[in-house]
């Protein structure tokens, strides 16, 4: 039986965990309701690294964490991230020990605490949670994510951008429509960029305007519906995307995509 321990920032990993797992408000017919992108995580360590990532039909999610390891093989293992949200966000430790066999996890935290989940088998999303892994972000050369020619890059700051989210999400329907047009200096001689949401019959609409973190390039009107605002971080990040085109957020060590959401009514 092969057994490998890593040793993790608890703090770092909670996040990143919460970060992949996206819980927050996602249109669903003409409402919007919480949900998640999945329950399952997979887990890959790789040269000093422990990447988590998640998918669904409909988007896939990578976030970066640094970590030891008592192995230097590259490994993977597949949780459910209910069950270990449960138990990590209940231990008080600095550090987080996860001990990975054939077939369970255990995670053990200063002071006596300890958990033990099983491995899950399968995650039901790798072709796409397969194409973020592989998708790297190269500045001044073409994006392009599987087939897709990506046209539009805006540069914007994390807090700025999950603000305009949560602002917005304040109607209520959990979806939001990207505005970019390159040049645009309406913000202060800042290029801008527009988010905004409105109801599902649009007699109600809001936006915020907020400047972009440098020049960008393209134009883009492009909607979509999930709680980024849980993936923004404090720091410098990329929106890559162009009109009607999938969504691709960028920052430190972390990435994501998104479909676009096409409205029926």
């Amino acid at each position: 039986m092969s057994i490998v321990t890593y040793t993790v920032n608890h703090k770092s990993f909670v996040e990143a965990v919460e970060a992949i797992w996206l819980k927050g408000k996602y249109k669903s017919s003409t409402v919007s309701k919480t949900d998640v992108i999945s329950n399952s995580a997979v887990a890959i360590y790789e040269n000093g690294w422990l990447e988590l990532l998640n998918g669904n039909d409909k988007s896939a999610l990578s976030v970066k964490v640094e970590m030891a390891s008592t192995d230097t093989k590259d490994n993977m293992f597949i949780f459910d991230i209910e069950k270990m949200m449960k138990y990590i966000k209940n231990m008080k430790t600095e550090q987080l020990l996860i001990t990975i066999n054939d077939a369970k996890i255990s995670l053990v935290g200063q002071g006596g605490s300890k958990a033990v989940l099983p491995k899950l088998l399968e995650h039901t999303s790798m072709a796409l949670i397969t194409m973020i892994r592989a998708f790297n972000y190269v500045e001044d050369e073409p994006v392009i994510f599987g087939k897709t020619t990506m046209t539009c890059i805006i540069p914007v700051h994390g807090n700025a951008l999950a603000d305009a989210i949560k602002f917005c999400n304040l109607v209520g329907t959990a979806t939001f429509k990207i505005d970019y047009v390159e040049g645009n200096e309406d913000f202060d001689g800042l290029e801008t960029l527009t988010i905004s949401s409105s109801n599902h019959h649009r007699t109600e609409l809001v936006e915020k305007v907020m400047p972009t973190n440098g020049s960008g390039k393209g134009n883009a009107t492009v909607e979509f519906s999930a709680p980024i605002d849980k993936f923004c971080i404090n720091g410098d990040m990329n929106i890559i995307t162009g009109d009607n085109m999938p969504i691709i957020l960028t920052g430190l060590n972390r990435k994501m995509v998104i479909a676009p959401y096409i409205r029926v009514d």
